[in-house]
């Protein structure tokens, strides 16, 4: 076969051609498969290791040249491209008000004592906060409140009713906040007239605070 010729039709199952067939002659101009693939690869530009092959939007098999060192393969629409990932993951600190047994008497919300804590000062930080604590009242008829306070704003207030003379009034409170460094502070008062926070081994009053940046 001369050089210069064009072939036409289909080959038969036996036909052998001695040459390779060069890739702008639909060939791949090699003669073992490995290097037939290499070969093919190539033409999309020079290969490194770590490159992978995508599919553009135009249908064609192109190269995507491989990411940085802690680089990850996202989806930008619908091509995947190499992005940096953030340095770390998420922190988690847990931290936790314990006040002493007390007595209240106020009418309005007052602070529990040793009932603060400052919160981390993180950037779009959250702090996940619930408190839970056991109260005897007084009277029966008596409304227990309690409240966090943060920034000197009182949030999410609740009042519960509970048995005269009897540790079984358990009042629980929980709350999403910042975390912008600021303190929070467990408040209380009973609408009636005494209230007295339990706290001891059998008897737990708490606040348990999750803090994530």
């Amino acid at each position: 076969m001369g050089s210069g010729c064009n072939i036409s039709g289909a080959f038969s199952s036996d036909t052998t051609i001695s040459t390779p067939v060069a890739i702008n002659k639909g060939g791949t101009g090699e003669t073992t498969a490995q290097a037939a693939l290499d070969a093919l690869a190539a033409a999309s530009g020079s290969l490194v290791q770590g490159d992978i092959f995508i599919v553009d939007s135009s249908g064609n098999v192109v190269r995507l040249a491989r990411g940085s060192d802690n680089q990850t393969l996202v989806m930008n629409g619908s091509n995947p491209n190499w992005e940096t990932v953030s340095a770390g993951g998420a922190t988690i600190t847990a931290q936790e008000i314990s006040p002493p047994a007390q007595t209240t008497t106020a009418t309005t919300l007052t602070d529990m004592t040793s009932g603060s804590i400052t919160l981390a000062n993180e950037t779009d930080g959250k702090a996940f906060c619930n408190f839970v604590c056991n109260i005897e009242m007084a009277d029966a008829s008596n409304q227990f409140f309690i409240a966090f306070e943060l920034d000197s704003v009182s949030k999410n207030s609740i009042a519960n009713h509970g048995p005269a003379n009897n540790l079984t009034t358990i009042s629980s409170l929980s709350q999403i906040f910042d975390t912008d460094g600021e303190t929070l502070q467990l408040q209380w008062y009973v609408a009636g007239s005494t209230a007295t926070l339990a706290n001891s081994s059998v008897k737990m009053s708490r606040c348990t605070i999750l803090e994530i940046a």
